[in-house]
Parts: structure tokens; sequence; C-alpha cells
């Protein structure tokens, strides 16, 4: 499996590869002229491989060291929105679907972030987010409706009731637990 980052950051991946290699028990190396990382399972289940390869891909897309070792737990998936697919290569238009996304002062992905739980970063032009299953689903919705040019109000009733949703399902789902 091979994975590329950008030269910025370069370092901070490649900081990172003993912690990684020692944490999945896969091979990681380098290579220096192609650019490249090669992920090799060695003797480990594929997946540790694939798990590694989303770790490297979030610290290329601007999450923390710290934030990125979250997608080594099965229950963490990281899900990339390319705004360019979204909305063609118009640099004038992606810089504002990203502020949508921002809003002022930060409140929109803030909203997003607390009500989900998920962890959002904009880097150049994608919106990369790390959570469970169920809150990134919810925090996608959320960010495709802005991007859709809905009101930041609407995505905020969307969130409010999503939520309500969720906490609904899991009290049901822990009282049959129980029984």
């Amino acid at each position: 499996m091979f994975v590329t980052v950008s030269d910025e950051k370069l370092n901070e991946v490649k900081s990172l590869i003993p912690r990684l290699q020692e944490i999945s028990g896969v091979e990681i190396h380098y290579d220096d002229k192609n650019k490249f990382f090669e992920i090799d399972p060695k003797t480990q289940n594929s997946y540790e491989a694939l798990k590694v390869v989303s770790v490297i891909k979030a610290l290329g897309l601007g999450f923390s060291i710290d934030d990125a070792l979250r997608l080594m737990s099965d229950e963490y998936q990281l899900d990339v929105i390319d705004l360019k697919i979204s909305l063609g290569s118009n640099p004038d238009l992606i810089r504002r679907v990203k502020g949508r996304i921002i809003g002022e002062a930060g409140k929109a992905k803030r909203i997003i972030q607390e009500y989900t739980s998920v962890i959002i970063s904009i880097y150049d032009h994608y919106v990369a987010m790390i959570g469970t299953y169920d809150q990134l689903s919810i925090a996608r919705k959320a960010i495709d409706m802005l991007i859709e040019g809905r009101e930041h109000n609407t995505v905020y009733k969307y969130l409010d009731k999503a939520e309500e949703e969720l906490v609904r399902y899991f009290s049901k789902n822990r009282l049959n637990n129980i029984k």
C-alpha cells in the first residue's frame, strides 16, 4: 500500500514512523525518489496496514498526531470531502464554501464538532473528519448541507434533531440490553 503527503508534512510523518510500526506491527518505508510511503503488513492483518494508511493521510490533511492516532482504534474512521470534486476547480468558489464551513470566527465548524464529537480539519481543498461511524454520518450531512448552500440555522436545526435521535436510539438500546 502506498500513500503520499505534502512536503510540508513529510518530517512530521517521518517522525511518527517508529511509533506507528510499534503500534501496528507493519513495516513502513519512505521512498525518497518517488516521494511516497510504502506500508507493508508483513505477516500482520492487512487491516492494521489500512489503519496506518489512514493515520498518514490524516496527518497530511492537517490533523495533529494525537488526533490522527485515534484512527488506530477500530471505532474511529477518516472521512474526506474533496471540494474540487464537489465544486470544480474555481478557487473563489472553494474559498467561499470553506468560509461557510468554518463560519464566522469558526462558529459553524465548532458547532458541528460539538454536536457530533467529530474532529474536523480544513486543509487546502479538503474537508477531513475523524470520528465514529454514527458521528461521521451526521457531520458529513451537515457539511454537505453547507456546501449545497443551505442556511447555517437550517444546518444547526438538523444537528439538534440528529442529536436527539441519537440520544433516543442509544437510550433505547441500553434499555434493551438490560432486559
